[in-house]
């Protein structure tokens, strides 16, 4: 996995960070590769090896405050002008498939290698969506860590890679 911290400290002021995402429900008529910041798309390495075209969409993502409870989510906003999502939420729709969330996979390359991802894949669940004329806004959630309750202490002696999230 290429280093994070190599990036951000060593890398040349032309490299820049990559932010793509993947769209897919099983009713959907196809999964959607999309990139944020580079207007002519990008072919990247995504796991397995496998090669993967990027479409350009506008469209602004933010990370939204992460609480202590270790929840994770982005709120993505579509420039789409409503060519995408409404369509294939109709699909949906229309197969009885409301039960099943579609799936967002969040990765970042650095422009000067598309082999394998800088950060990701995060995956994480479409739990709202919003539409208008312009485009669309939804919200990805990471699924909730501990929701049975069981009563773990999660203690850095016991899981040191929490050390990082202090």
């Amino acid at each position: 996995m290429p280093d994070i911290i190599d990036y951000y400290l060593n890398s040349a002021s032309n490299i820049v960070q990559y932010e793509t995402i993947e769209i897919s429900h099983p009713d959907f008529t196809q999964s959607y590769f999309f990139v944020r910041n580079n207007t002519e798309g990008l072919t990247a390495l995504i796991e397995g090896s496998v090669s993967k075209d990027f479409d350009y969409l506008p469209m602004k993502i933010t990370e939204n405050p992460s609480s202590a409870d270790l929840d994770y989510s982005l709120t993505v906003e579509f420039g789409d002008l409503g060519e995408y999502l409404p369509l294939e939420l109709d699909a949906v729709v229309d197969a009885d498939g409301l039960f099943v969330e579609p799936t967002l996979v969040y990765r970042t390359f650095r422009s000067d290698d598309l082999t394998e991802p800088l950060v990701g894949p995060i995956i994480l669940k479409i739990k709202s969506f919003a539409f208008d004329r312009y485009g669309s806004v939804f919200q990805a959630t990471a699924d909730r860590a501990n929701s049975q309750k069981t009563g773990e202490l999660y203690t850095i002696s016991r899981f040191p890679i929490l050390r990082a999230f202090l």
